[in-house]
Protein backbone atom coordinates (compact mmCIF):
# COMPACT_ATOMS: atom_id res chain seq x y z
CA UNK A 1 0.00 0.00 0.00
CA UNK A 2 1.13 3.23 -1.08
CA UNK A 3 1.70 5.48 2.01
CA UNK A 4 1.29 9.47 1.80
CA UNK A 5 2.57 12.07 4.79
CA UNK A 6 1.38 15.14 5.25
CA UNK A 7 4.67 16.24 6.93
CA UNK A 8 5.25 19.45 4.37
CA UNK A 9 3.10 21.68 2.93
CA UNK A 10 3.11 21.51 -1.01
CA UNK A 11 5.46 18.58 -0.64
CA UNK A 12 4.78 14.95 -2.13
CA UNK A 13 6.15 12.40 0.50
CA UNK A 14 6.20 8.88 -0.75
CA UNK A 15 7.68 5.70 0.49
CA UNK A 16 7.61 2.40 -0.96
CA UNK A 17 7.61 -0.46 -2.44
CA UNK A 18 4.39 -0.87 -4.60
CA UNK A 19 4.15 0.74 -7.37
CA UNK A 20 1.12 3.29 -7.68
CA UNK A 21 -0.85 5.11 -10.11
CA UNK A 22 1.43 8.21 -10.86
CA UNK A 23 2.04 11.19 -12.84
CA UNK A 24 4.20 10.70 -15.48
CA UNK A 25 7.01 12.40 -14.54
CA UNK A 26 6.82 9.72 -10.84
CA UNK A 27 6.00 6.81 -13.32
CA UNK A 28 9.53 7.67 -15.18
CA UNK A 29 11.50 8.09 -12.01
CA UNK A 30 10.05 5.35 -10.51
CA UNK A 31 11.21 3.49 -13.70
CA UNK A 32 15.10 5.10 -12.61
CA UNK A 33 14.99 3.21 -9.39
CA UNK A 34 13.49 0.05 -10.45
CA UNK A 35 16.47 -1.53 -9.61
CA UNK A 36 16.24 -0.55 -5.94
CA UNK A 37 12.61 -0.57 -5.54
CA UNK A 38 12.50 -4.12 -3.19
CA UNK A 39 12.62 -4.86 0.07
CA UNK A 40 15.34 -7.44 -1.16
CA UNK A 41 17.59 -4.12 -1.98
CA UNK A 42 19.11 -1.15 -0.46
CA UNK A 43 17.69 1.66 -2.47
CA UNK A 44 17.89 5.10 -2.39
CA UNK A 45 15.86 8.61 -1.35
CA UNK A 46 15.57 11.27 -3.88
CA UNK A 47 13.96 15.03 -3.41
CA UNK A 48 13.44 17.94 -5.76
CA UNK A 49 12.85 22.11 -5.03
CA UNK A 50 11.84 23.66 -7.67
CA UNK A 51 11.77 27.91 -6.86
CA UNK A 52 12.66 26.86 -3.13
CA UNK A 53 9.89 24.83 -2.68
CA UNK A 54 9.81 21.03 -2.37
CA UNK A 55 7.71 19.40 -5.29
CA UNK A 56 8.48 15.45 -5.24
CA UNK A 57 10.31 13.31 -2.14
CA UNK A 58 10.41 9.59 -2.50
CA UNK A 59 12.30 6.43 -1.49
CA UNK A 60 13.08 3.47 -2.10
CA UNK A 61 14.65 -0.06 -0.99
CA UNK A 62 15.36 -0.79 2.28
CA UNK A 63 17.33 0.95 4.60
CA UNK A 64 17.78 -2.36 6.98
CA UNK A 65 17.71 -5.53 5.07
CA UNK A 66 17.77 -7.87 8.38
CA UNK A 67 14.66 -6.26 9.35
CA UNK A 68 12.87 -5.31 6.51
CA UNK A 69 12.99 -1.64 7.47
CA UNK A 70 11.87 0.43 4.49
CA UNK A 71 13.81 3.46 3.49
CA UNK A 72 11.70 6.74 3.83
CA UNK A 73 12.54 10.09 2.73
CA UNK A 74 12.79 11.04 6.56
CA UNK A 75 15.75 8.38 6.49
CA UNK A 76 19.39 9.39 7.65
CA UNK A 77 22.17 8.64 4.87
CA UNK A 78 26.04 9.57 5.16
CA UNK A 79 26.71 11.65 2.22
CA UNK A 80 30.45 10.92 1.26
CA UNK A 81 31.90 14.01 -0.05
CA UNK A 82 28.88 15.90 -0.64
CA UNK A 83 29.55 17.01 3.02
CA UNK A 84 33.25 18.77 2.27
CA UNK A 85 31.35 21.95 0.92
CA UNK A 86 30.08 22.05 4.78
CA UNK A 87 33.48 21.85 6.44
CA UNK A 88 34.24 24.36 3.75
CA UNK A 89 31.58 26.92 4.70
CA UNK A 90 32.78 26.58 8.05
CA UNK A 91 36.59 27.72 7.14
CA UNK A 92 34.89 30.53 5.05
CA UNK A 93 32.92 31.58 8.05
CA UNK A 94 36.11 32.01 10.41
CA UNK A 95 37.88 33.50 7.24
CA UNK A 96 35.01 36.15 7.07
CA UNK A 97 35.54 36.87 10.88
CA UNK A 98 39.16 37.49 10.38
CA UNK A 99 40.04 34.76 12.83
CA UNK A 100 42.23 32.88 9.72
CA UNK A 101 43.09 33.84 5.99
CA UNK A 102 42.75 32.17 2.70
CA UNK A 103 46.31 32.81 2.47
CA UNK A 104 47.67 31.27 5.58
CA UNK A 105 50.18 28.68 5.29
CA UNK A 106 48.52 25.71 6.93
CA UNK A 107 51.35 25.02 9.20
CA UNK A 108 50.49 28.24 11.02
CA UNK A 109 47.88 25.69 12.46
CA UNK A 110 49.12 22.58 11.73
CA UNK A 111 52.82 22.88 12.53
CA UNK A 112 52.93 18.70 12.33
CA UNK A 113 53.28 18.81 8.95
CA UNK A 114 56.69 19.47 7.39
CA UNK A 115 58.24 21.86 5.76
CA UNK A 116 57.97 20.86 1.72
CA UNK A 117 60.61 24.03 0.48
CA UNK A 118 56.59 25.29 -1.04
CA UNK A 119 53.85 26.85 1.02
CA UNK A 120 50.52 24.98 0.93
CA UNK A 121 48.08 27.63 1.68
CA UNK A 122 44.48 27.15 3.14
CA UNK A 123 42.81 27.98 -0.34
CA UNK A 124 44.73 25.20 -1.71
CA UNK A 125 43.29 22.53 0.65
CA UNK A 126 39.69 24.18 -0.23
CA UNK A 127 40.18 23.48 -4.33
CA UNK A 128 42.37 19.99 -4.06
CA UNK A 129 45.20 21.90 -5.20
CA UNK A 130 47.70 21.29 -2.36
CA UNK A 131 49.64 18.40 -3.63
CA UNK A 132 49.09 16.86 -0.61
CA UNK A 133 48.83 12.99 -1.06
CA UNK A 134 45.64 11.42 0.18
CA UNK A 135 45.90 9.91 3.38
CA UNK A 136 43.75 7.05 2.65
CA UNK A 137 45.43 5.68 0.31
CA UNK A 138 48.73 6.42 1.71
CA UNK A 139 46.83 3.73 4.94
CA UNK A 140 45.93 1.25 1.78
CA UNK A 141 49.57 1.45 0.80
CA UNK A 142 50.66 0.33 4.37
CA UNK A 143 48.15 -2.46 4.26
CA UNK A 144 45.38 -0.92 6.08
CA UNK A 145 42.75 0.33 3.27
CA UNK A 146 40.14 2.30 4.75
CA UNK A 147 37.79 0.11 6.19
CA UNK A 148 39.50 -2.48 7.90
CA UNK A 149 40.25 -0.47 10.67
CA UNK A 150 38.56 3.07 12.60
CA UNK A 151 40.80 5.85 12.15
CA UNK A 152 40.31 9.54 13.51
CA UNK A 153 41.37 13.03 12.11
CA UNK A 154 44.33 12.91 14.23
CA UNK A 155 45.67 8.95 12.66
CA UNK A 156 44.86 11.17 9.16
CA UNK A 157 47.05 14.14 10.36
CA UNK A 158 49.76 11.60 11.38
CA UNK A 159 49.71 9.94 8.07
CA UNK A 160 49.91 13.68 6.65
CA UNK A 161 52.57 14.23 8.42
CA UNK A 162 54.97 11.49 7.59
CA UNK A 163 55.30 12.54 4.37
CA UNK A 164 58.09 13.44 2.92
CA UNK A 165 57.07 15.15 -0.49
CA UNK A 166 53.93 16.32 -2.32
CA UNK A 167 51.93 15.28 -5.28
CA UNK A 168 53.20 18.32 -7.26
CA UNK A 169 53.63 22.15 -6.47
CA UNK A 170 50.90 23.83 -4.40
CA UNK A 171 49.01 25.76 -7.05
CA UNK A 172 50.51 23.65 -10.30
CA UNK A 173 47.48 21.20 -10.40
CA UNK A 174 44.07 19.93 -9.44
CA UNK A 175 44.20 16.06 -7.96
CA UNK A 176 41.37 15.04 -5.55
CA UNK A 177 42.72 14.51 -2.28
CA UNK A 178 40.64 13.91 1.12
CA UNK A 179 43.64 15.31 3.20
CA UNK A 180 43.11 18.86 2.71
CA UNK A 181 39.45 18.29 4.13
CA UNK A 182 40.25 16.29 7.29
CA UNK A 183 43.29 18.82 7.83
CA UNK A 184 40.59 21.53 7.52
CA UNK A 185 38.31 20.16 10.45
CA UNK A 186 41.42 20.22 12.57
CA UNK A 187 41.65 23.62 11.93
CA UNK A 188 38.38 24.50 12.77
CA UNK A 189 39.14 23.26 16.17
CA UNK A 190 41.69 24.59 17.13
CA UNK A 191 40.88 28.49 15.30
CA UNK A 192 37.44 28.27 16.56
CA UNK A 193 37.95 25.40 20.14
CA UNK A 194 34.89 24.13 18.61
CA UNK A 195 35.09 20.66 16.59
CA UNK A 196 33.72 20.46 13.32
CA UNK A 197 30.90 18.60 14.07
CA UNK A 198 30.12 21.58 17.27
CA UNK A 199 30.95 24.55 15.04
CA UNK A 200 28.65 23.48 12.16
CA UNK A 201 25.75 22.04 14.71
CA UNK A 202 25.31 25.49 16.15
CA UNK A 203 26.43 28.35 13.23
CA UNK A 204 24.79 26.18 10.20
CA UNK A 205 22.62 23.16 11.03
CA UNK A 206 20.71 24.73 13.95
CA UNK A 207 19.97 28.01 12.03
CA UNK A 208 19.16 26.68 8.89
CA UNK A 209 16.18 24.46 10.02
CA UNK A 210 18.42 21.06 9.35
CA UNK A 211 17.24 19.42 12.21
CA UNK A 212 18.27 15.45 11.28
CA UNK A 213 22.00 16.62 9.73
CA UNK A 214 24.79 15.70 12.30
CA UNK A 215 28.21 14.64 11.64
CA UNK A 216 29.52 10.69 12.10
CA UNK A 217 32.45 11.94 14.54
CA UNK A 218 31.69 8.72 16.36
CA UNK A 219 31.10 5.65 14.51
CA UNK A 220 29.59 3.98 17.78
CA UNK A 221 26.58 6.47 18.19
CA UNK A 222 23.59 5.43 17.97
CA UNK A 223 21.74 7.02 15.02
CA UNK A 224 18.07 6.78 14.75
CA UNK A 225 16.51 6.61 11.13
CA UNK A 226 19.64 5.45 9.59
CA UNK A 227 19.79 3.66 6.60
CA UNK A 228 22.42 0.54 6.97
CA UNK A 229 24.74 0.34 3.74
CA UNK A 230 25.80 -2.09 1.63
CA UNK A 231 28.09 -3.37 -1.11
CA UNK A 232 27.13 -6.21 -3.42
CA UNK A 233 28.41 -9.36 -3.04
CA UNK A 234 27.92 -13.13 -5.08
CA UNK A 235 24.47 -14.07 -3.83
CA UNK A 236 23.08 -10.82 -2.37
CA UNK A 237 24.37 -7.90 -0.42
CA UNK A 238 26.70 -7.70 2.58
CA UNK A 239 27.44 -4.48 5.36
CA UNK A 240 30.03 -1.89 3.99
CA UNK A 241 29.92 1.20 6.41
CA UNK A 242 32.28 3.80 7.29
CA UNK A 243 33.58 2.02 10.92
CA UNK A 244 36.11 5.48 11.28
CA UNK A 245 35.66 8.97 13.33
CA UNK A 246 37.76 10.68 10.41
CA UNK A 247 35.52 13.22 9.08
CA UNK A 248 35.45 16.70 7.75
CA UNK A 249 36.32 14.96 4.10
CA UNK A 250 32.78 13.12 4.52
CA UNK A 251 31.03 11.62 7.13
CA UNK A 252 28.21 13.80 7.24
CA UNK A 253 24.99 11.99 7.98
CA UNK A 254 21.57 13.91 6.66
CA UNK A 255 18.27 13.57 5.04
CA UNK A 256 17.28 14.70 1.26
CA UNK A 257 15.07 17.24 2.69
CA UNK A 258 18.04 18.64 4.58
CA UNK A 259 20.17 19.08 1.67
CA UNK A 260 17.29 20.54 -0.56
CA UNK A 261 17.49 23.09 2.68
CA UNK A 262 21.36 23.59 1.83
CA UNK A 263 20.89 23.68 -1.65
CA UNK A 264 18.55 27.12 -1.24
CA UNK A 265 19.87 28.73 2.03
CA UNK A 266 23.37 28.80 -1.00
CA UNK A 267 21.17 29.54 -3.81
CA UNK A 268 19.68 32.51 -1.97
CA UNK A 269 22.48 33.67 -0.10
CA UNK A 270 21.45 32.88 3.55
CA UNK A 271 25.08 32.46 4.70
CA UNK A 272 25.76 36.22 3.80
CA UNK A 273 27.64 36.86 0.43
CA UNK A 274 31.38 36.87 1.36
CA UNK A 275 30.68 32.71 2.20
CA UNK A 276 28.08 32.47 -0.38
CA UNK A 277 30.41 33.52 -2.88
CA UNK A 278 33.83 32.20 -2.26
CA UNK A 279 32.04 29.21 -2.06
CA UNK A 280 31.60 29.12 -5.34
CA UNK A 281 34.69 30.76 -6.27
CA UNK A 282 36.00 28.32 -8.87
CA UNK A 283 39.88 27.54 -7.89
CA UNK A 284 42.59 28.96 -10.60
CA UNK A 285 45.44 27.06 -11.60
CA UNK A 286 49.74 28.95 -11.28
CA UNK A 287 49.00 29.23 -14.78
CA UNK A 288 45.62 31.31 -15.16
CA UNK A 289 43.93 28.41 -15.89
CA UNK A 290 40.18 28.42 -14.07
CA UNK A 291 39.05 25.03 -12.95
CA UNK A 292 35.85 23.73 -12.72
CA UNK A 293 36.41 22.85 -8.71
CA UNK A 294 35.48 25.75 -6.22
CA UNK A 295 35.37 25.18 -2.47
CA UNK A 296 33.50 21.79 -2.14
CA UNK A 297 31.68 22.07 -4.61
CA UNK A 298 32.03 21.40 -8.14
CA UNK A 299 30.45 24.96 -10.80
CA UNK A 300 30.51 23.85 -14.08
CA UNK A 301 28.16 23.06 -17.21
CA UNK A 302 26.31 20.00 -17.98
CA UNK A 303 24.89 19.50 -21.19
CA UNK A 304 24.64 22.56 -21.79
CA UNK A 305 23.63 23.97 -18.43
CA UNK A 306 24.88 25.80 -15.62
CA UNK A 307 25.10 23.08 -12.88
CA UNK A 308 26.29 23.30 -9.47
CA UNK A 309 27.16 19.98 -7.78
CA UNK A 310 29.29 17.58 -5.49
CA UNK A 311 28.97 13.65 -5.24
CA UNK A 312 29.89 11.63 -2.34
CA UNK A 313 31.05 7.91 -1.81
CA UNK A 314 31.51 6.31 1.41
CA UNK A 315 31.47 2.54 2.02
CA UNK A 316 28.48 1.48 0.57
CA UNK A 317 26.84 5.02 0.47
CA UNK A 318 26.30 7.25 -2.94
CA UNK A 319 25.16 10.87 -2.42
CA UNK A 320 24.79 13.50 -4.87
CA UNK A 321 23.65 17.11 -4.53
CA UNK A 322 23.10 19.32 -7.43
CA UNK A 323 21.68 22.75 -8.29
CA UNK A 324 20.73 24.14 -11.91
CA UNK A 325 20.00 28.00 -11.01
CA UNK A 326 18.90 29.29 -14.39
CA UNK A 327 15.77 26.73 -13.36
CA UNK A 328 15.84 27.07 -9.89
CA UNK A 329 15.88 23.59 -9.82
CA UNK A 330 17.79 21.80 -6.60
CA UNK A 331 18.10 17.47 -6.67
CA UNK A 332 19.50 15.53 -3.74
CA UNK A 333 19.95 12.07 -3.92
CA UNK A 334 21.14 9.64 -1.02
CA UNK A 335 21.52 5.88 -1.06
CA UNK A 336 22.40 3.09 0.69
CA UNK A 337 23.19 0.86 -2.20
CA UNK A 338 27.02 0.62 -3.28
CA UNK A 339 26.08 -0.42 -7.02
CA UNK A 340 24.14 3.12 -7.06
CA UNK A 341 25.58 5.30 -9.64
CA UNK A 342 24.68 8.67 -7.69
CA UNK A 343 25.67 11.18 -10.69
CA UNK A 344 24.10 9.73 -12.94
CA UNK A 345 20.62 8.68 -10.98
CA UNK A 346 20.65 11.80 -9.81
CA UNK A 347 20.92 13.98 -13.28
CA UNK A 348 18.26 11.56 -14.44
CA UNK A 349 16.14 12.45 -11.98
CA UNK A 350 16.96 16.27 -12.57
CA UNK A 351 15.99 16.00 -16.48
CA UNK A 352 12.45 14.86 -15.46
CA UNK A 353 12.26 18.57 -14.21
CA UNK A 354 14.36 20.19 -16.59
CA UNK A 355 13.72 22.21 -20.02
CA UNK A 356 14.62 20.00 -22.88
CA UNK A 357 18.45 20.65 -23.17
CA UNK A 358 20.15 22.31 -25.73
CA UNK A 359 21.21 20.00 -28.90
CA UNK A 360 24.82 18.92 -28.68
CA UNK A 361 27.08 19.23 -31.60
CA UNK A 362 27.14 16.08 -33.37
CA UNK A 363 31.01 14.71 -33.99
CA UNK A 364 32.78 15.68 -37.17
CA UNK A 365 34.26 12.78 -39.51
CA UNK A 366 37.62 11.95 -38.07
CA UNK A 367 40.90 10.89 -39.69
CA UNK A 368 42.37 7.13 -39.14
CA UNK A 369 43.03 6.76 -35.64
CA UNK A 370 44.19 3.06 -36.30
CA UNK A 371 48.03 4.34 -36.10
CA UNK A 372 47.13 5.98 -32.23
CA UNK A 373 46.17 2.67 -30.92
CA UNK A 374 48.84 1.17 -28.41
CA UNK A 375 50.66 1.73 -24.70
CA UNK A 376 50.73 5.52 -23.43
CA UNK A 377 51.98 6.56 -19.90
CA UNK A 378 50.44 9.13 -17.86
CA UNK A 379 53.73 11.43 -17.05
CA UNK A 380 52.59 12.83 -14.58
CA UNK A 381 51.63 9.47 -12.26
CA UNK A 382 53.49 6.87 -14.05
CA UNK A 383 50.26 4.89 -15.29
CA UNK A 384 49.86 3.17 -18.50
CA UNK A 385 46.79 2.78 -20.42
CA UNK A 386 46.30 0.82 -23.12
CA UNK A 387 44.62 3.09 -26.50
CA UNK A 388 42.10 0.44 -28.23
CA UNK A 389 39.77 0.89 -31.77
CA UNK A 390 36.14 -0.01 -31.69
CA UNK A 391 35.04 1.08 -35.40
CA UNK A 392 36.29 4.91 -35.63
CA UNK A 393 36.50 5.33 -31.77
CA UNK A 394 39.24 5.82 -29.22
CA UNK A 395 38.91 3.78 -26.22
CA UNK A 396 41.18 3.76 -23.02
CA UNK A 397 40.93 -0.05 -21.83
CA UNK A 398 38.34 -0.70 -19.59
CA UNK A 399 37.76 3.47 -19.86
CA UNK A 400 35.29 5.89 -21.99
CA UNK A 401 34.85 6.13 -25.54
CA UNK A 402 35.97 8.56 -27.06
CA UNK A 403 34.88 10.10 -30.72
CA UNK A 404 36.22 11.29 -33.43
CA UNK A 405 35.85 15.08 -33.72
CA UNK A 406 39.23 16.38 -36.34
CA UNK A 407 42.20 13.94 -37.46
CA UNK A 408 44.21 14.44 -34.15
CA UNK A 409 41.34 15.26 -31.78
CA UNK A 410 38.50 13.06 -30.10
CA UNK A 411 36.35 13.90 -27.47
CA UNK A 412 34.04 11.70 -24.71
CA UNK A 413 31.31 12.67 -21.94
CA UNK A 414 34.67 13.16 -19.82
CA UNK A 415 37.29 15.41 -21.75
CA UNK A 416 39.01 15.73 -25.03
CA UNK A 417 42.20 13.70 -26.22
CA UNK A 418 44.35 15.88 -28.21
CA UNK A 419 47.05 14.67 -30.06
CA UNK A 420 50.70 15.83 -30.70
CA UNK A 421 52.14 13.59 -33.40
CA UNK A 422 51.70 9.22 -32.73
CA UNK A 423 53.42 9.42 -30.09
CA UNK A 424 51.97 11.63 -27.55
CA UNK A 425 48.81 13.24 -26.52
CA UNK A 426 46.84 15.46 -24.40
CA UNK A 427 44.30 14.78 -22.43
CA UNK A 428 41.66 17.71 -20.74
CA UNK A 429 39.43 16.84 -18.61
CA UNK A 430 36.40 18.11 -17.69
CA UNK A 431 37.34 18.75 -13.74
CA UNK A 432 40.18 20.69 -15.12
CA UNK A 433 43.22 18.54 -15.39
CA UNK A 434 45.28 18.13 -18.42
CA UNK A 435 47.55 15.40 -18.54
CA UNK A 436 50.21 14.63 -21.50
CA UNK A 437 50.59 11.04 -22.36
CA UNK A 438 53.77 9.25 -24.23
CA UNK A 439 53.94 5.92 -25.84
CA UNK A 440 55.97 3.25 -24.33
CA UNK A 441 56.79 -0.04 -25.09
CA UNK A 442 55.23 -2.71 -23.44
CA UNK A 443 57.10 -5.00 -21.33
CA UNK A 444 57.48 -8.97 -20.92
CA UNK A 445 60.39 -9.74 -18.72
CA UNK A 446 61.99 -13.76 -17.97
CA UNK A 447 62.14 -15.09 -14.14
CA UNK A 448 65.93 -14.50 -14.56
CA UNK A 449 65.23 -10.76 -15.13
CA UNK A 450 62.62 -10.60 -12.84
CA UNK A 451 64.95 -11.29 -10.01
CA UNK A 452 67.21 -7.56 -10.87
CA UNK A 453 63.75 -6.37 -8.32
CA UNK A 454 63.33 -8.85 -5.63
CA UNK A 455 64.63 -7.73 -1.69
CA UNK A 456 63.18 -6.09 1.06
CA UNK A 457 62.09 -2.52 0.63
CA UNK A 458 60.85 -0.06 3.33
CA UNK A 459 59.10 3.25 3.14
CA UNK A 460 59.22 5.47 6.62
CA UNK A 461 56.20 7.90 4.81
CA UNK A 462 53.83 4.50 4.67
CA UNK A 463 55.43 3.11 7.41
CA UNK A 464 55.44 -0.60 5.81
CA UNK A 465 58.26 -2.70 4.55
CA UNK A 466 57.29 -5.35 1.63
CA UNK A 467 59.22 -8.02 0.57
CA UNK A 468 59.29 -8.57 -3.21
CA UNK A 469 59.32 -11.53 -4.98
CA UNK A 470 58.84 -13.07 -8.35
CA UNK A 471 55.15 -14.90 -9.04
CA UNK A 472 53.06 -15.42 -11.54
CA UNK A 473 55.57 -14.03 -14.57
CA UNK A 474 55.56 -10.49 -12.50
CA UNK A 475 56.36 -9.88 -8.99
CA UNK A 476 54.43 -10.05 -5.61
CA UNK A 477 54.63 -7.29 -2.54
CA UNK A 478 53.82 -8.83 0.37
CA UNK A 479 53.73 -7.35 3.68
CA UNK A 480 56.10 -8.31 6.30
CA UNK A 481 53.31 -7.91 9.26
CA UNK A 482 50.20 -8.61 7.76
CA UNK A 483 50.91 -11.81 5.01
CA UNK A 484 47.16 -11.29 3.57
CA UNK A 485 48.13 -7.73 2.45
CA UNK A 486 50.02 -8.14 -0.64
CA UNK A 487 50.41 -6.80 -4.37
CA UNK A 488 50.55 -8.40 -7.50
CA UNK A 489 52.22 -6.60 -10.55
CA UNK A 490 53.24 -7.15 -13.98
CA UNK A 491 55.91 -5.74 -16.38
CA UNK A 492 54.16 -3.28 -18.44
CA UNK A 493 57.29 -0.86 -19.50
CA UNK A 494 61.08 -0.25 -18.91
CA UNK A 495 61.56 -0.67 -14.65
CA UNK A 496 57.98 -0.56 -14.25
CA UNK A 497 55.39 -2.71 -13.16
CA UNK A 498 51.42 -2.39 -13.16
CA UNK A 499 49.06 -3.14 -10.36
CA UNK A 500 45.35 -3.39 -10.03
CA UNK A 501 45.06 -0.08 -8.44
CA UNK A 502 48.32 2.21 -9.72
CA UNK A 503 52.06 1.34 -11.02
CA UNK A 504 55.26 0.33 -9.38
CA UNK A 505 58.15 1.98 -10.87
CA UNK A 506 62.20 0.88 -9.74
CA UNK A 507 64.85 3.17 -9.96
CA UNK A 508 68.54 2.64 -10.37
CA UNK A 509 71.92 4.04 -8.65
CA UNK A 510 75.05 4.93 -10.39
CA UNK A 511 75.86 0.99 -11.13
CA UNK A 512 72.31 0.38 -12.75
CA UNK A 513 71.34 -1.53 -9.35
CA UNK A 514 67.88 -1.45 -8.39
CA UNK A 515 68.01 1.15 -4.73
CA UNK A 516 64.41 1.95 -4.70
CA UNK A 517 60.94 1.25 -5.68
CA UNK A 518 57.99 4.12 -6.11
CA UNK A 519 54.61 2.96 -5.59
CA UNK A 520 52.25 5.55 -7.55
CA UNK A 521 48.30 5.15 -7.49
CA UNK A 522 45.16 7.42 -8.14
CA UNK A 523 45.55 10.53 -5.48
CA UNK A 524 49.08 9.52 -4.53
CA UNK A 525 52.37 9.57 -6.84
CA UNK A 526 55.82 8.13 -6.37
CA UNK A 527 55.90 7.01 -2.54
CA UNK A 528 59.49 5.79 -2.19
CA UNK A 529 60.55 2.65 -0.70
CA UNK A 530 64.06 2.30 -0.30
CA UNK A 531 65.75 -1.27 -0.79
CA UNK A 532 67.49 -2.86 2.46
CA UNK A 533 68.67 -6.38 1.00
CA UNK A 534 68.27 -8.17 -2.36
Amino acid sequence: MLRVSTAAAGALLLCTYPAAAAQPHEAAIDGIFASWNSPATPGCAVGVAKDGRTIFERAYGSAELEHDVPNRPETIFEAGSVSKQFTAAAILMLSEEGKLSLNDDIRKYVPELPRYGQVVRIHHLLSHTSGLRDWGVVAEISGWPRGDRAVTNADALAIAARQKALNYAPGSEYSYTNTGYNLMAVIVERVSGATLADFTRDRLFSRLGMANTSWRDDFRRIVKNRAVAYGRRAGGYAQDMPFENAYGNGGLLTTTGDLLIWNEALTTGRLGPFVTAELHRRARLNYGREIPYARGIVVGRHKGRDEIQHAGATGAYRAWAGRYPQEKLSVSLLCNAGDASAVDLGRRVAEQFLSPAPPEASAAAGGDATSRTGMFVNERSGVPTTLVLEGERLRMKEGPFFDPVASDRFRSPAGEMVFEDLDAFLLHNNDGETVRFRRVQPLRLEPTQLAAFTGLYRSEEADVAYMVAVKDGGLMLQHTLRPEAAIHAVPAYKDAFKTPTGIIRFYRGRNGKVTELGIGAPRVRDLRFQRLSN
